[in-house]
């Protein structure tokens, strides 16, 4: 009686459509609150699990182990399951049996079997209670994913292990990370001197390319990076090549100046399976450049190939030779270096940096002057090097003790490269000194080098001195032939 006023009523045909509409939803979507919705009922496939409800950290995976039972006829039983949540934080969800991937199950009748339903996490998502309806034929079952911290924002771990067929590690393996759903490369990294790698990454699917020079590169697919955790992409096995080298140069880059040739050290390894010889040559390089190869054992002798037995080495001497008056610059020497199978280029680079040099200049190197005299001359001092300007430039003379020497000017403010400058010098011998040749040192300094010269002062006796012994001589010659003549008479 009462109901039916109430539908007569004006809200009548409101509150009808509403439980009609509640009803519905209950049909559609059953709700897991209540524990009577947990498990399927009045079905011919049962489904238990002894722990339904687990606790995780977001990105770790939770493992149900269910037991089923077919009650019904036999017949192959389909997998699935319903998640809202799980689509929105794109979980993975599967159905197991060991570590096989199942879709179907296929029970006699008043049979059972345990399998079980991984739901691995994403690393982002929320923290909070996610809940999971599976399905198995005509049963269901509700689990539940607790996840009690997030790792929103943060970088995971990738961890991988490289070695050779004989199980050696890998120094130095490239570990090169790109990303499935562009293609790109994210990132490279290279394996340590225990053939270990571990790097951060963001989050997201990968295609990991491992390999190394003498090595087949190889790939793992489908690796998937969450963001604070460390995953295990387990140990990569590399094979070598039949003909491969490693070639290393000990310095790519040389600085020296014009007057010098650069001398690259490098080392051609043979890494690959079989004895090989290498052509060495050049690319191309800067007009009136050249380049050589010696042995580093036997230097001088000029090389064009080697001959490398498997997993030894030699070592090389690549000269560059420049052409004269080479200006300063940077200039490129590429080394091309051919085996069997490939070709190996080192890009070295030459500096030639500008020099600093002073040339002292006299116009000749022994200067007469007589006892009591003194001797004035010129010394011509040239900035010969092209690295700048020479500073400060001062001359200093060292003589004989006794001796006294003047400069002027003492010290010259600058000379700029390809100028000279002249300064004069006096030399005064001390009065009594003995007739005879000395040795008179110049030495020039500036404040990027210096430079030393010597020259000779010859003292000789006064020009009276001689005329009196002349005429000395003259005197006594006479006397001589006067005394001949008289006496040769008698």
């Amino acid at each position: 009686m009462t109901t039916r006023a109430v539908m007569k009523g004006a809200g009548g045909p409101l509150l009808l459509a509403g439980l009609i509409g509640a009803a519905i939803l209950c049909i559609v979507l059953p709700q897991p609150a209540a524990a009577d919705f947990t498990s399927s009922k009045d079905t011919y496939v049962t489904v238990s699990c002894d722990l339904p409800g687990q606790i995780v950290e977001a990105g770790e995976t939770a493992t149900f182990s269910l037991k089923v039972t077919n009650t019904g006829m036999d017949n192959n039983k389909k997998l699935w399951y319903e998640s809202f949540d799980t689509v929105k934080y794109d979980w993975e969800i599967r159905f197991m049996d060991g570590d096989t991937e199942i879709n179907k199950l296929s029970l006699p009748s008043g049979g059972s079997k345990t399998i079980t339903l991984s739901v691995e996490t994403n690393s982002d998502t929320p923290k909070g209670e996610y809940s999971v309806r599976l399905h198995i034929g005509d049963g269901w079952y509700w689990v539940y994913v607790t996840v009690s911290e997030t790792h929103a924002g943060e970088k995971g771990t990738l961890k991988l292990s490289v070695v050779d067929k004989d199980g050696e590690k890998i120094k130095g393996a490239r570990v090169t990370l790109v990303r499935d759903a562009d293609h790109a490369i994210a990132d490279q990294v290279m394996s340590t001197a225990d053939g270990k790698v571990a790097a951060d990454v963001e989050p997201g699917r990968y295609t990991l390319k491992i390999g190394r020079d003498g090595y087949k590169e190889v790939e793992k697919k489908d690796v998937r990076i969450k963001g604070g955790i460390t995953t295990d992409a387990g140990t990569v096995m590399l094979e070598k090549a039949p003909f491969a080298a490693e070639v290393t140069v000990n310095s790519p880059v040389l600085s020296t100046t014009a007057d010098k040739k650069p001398r690259f050290e490098l080392t051609i390894r043979n890494i690959g399976k079989s004895d090989d010889t290498f052509r060495l040559g050049t690319g191309t390089v800067p007009p009136g450049w050249y380049v050589r190869y010696e042995a580093k054992a036997a230097p001088g002798t000029d090389i064009s190939e080697i001959f490398i037995k498997s997993g030894e080495e030699k070592a090389l001497v690549a000269e560059a030779i420049p052409p004269y008056d080479v200006p300063v610059g940077d200039y490129p020497v590429p080394l091309v270096i051919d085996s069997s199978q490939d070709t190996y280029q080192e890009n070295l680079t030459a500096k030639i940096k500008g020099n600093y040099e002073i040339k002292v200049y006299t116009e000749k190197y022994q200067y007469p002057v007589n006892k009591g005299e003194s001797l004035s001359f010129k010394i011509r001092l040239t900035n010969a090097g092209n690295a700048g300007t020479l500073t400060n430039v001062k001359t200093t003379v060292s003589a004989p003790e006794g001796w006294n020497a003047q400069v002027t000017p003492e010290t010259i403010a600058g000379i700029a490269p390809g100028e000279s400058a002249d300064v004069n010098l006096k030399i005064v011998p001390p009065g009594n000194i003995v007739a005879s040749e000395y040795k008179i040192s110049v030495k020039v300094a500036s404040d990027q080098t210096e430079a030393k010269d010597d020259f000779r002062i010859q003292v000789k006796e006064q020009s009276l001195v001689a005329v009196l012994g002349v005429v000395l001589l003259v005197f006594i010659g006479g006397i001589v032939y006067y005394m001949f003549r008289k006496y040769s008479r008698r």
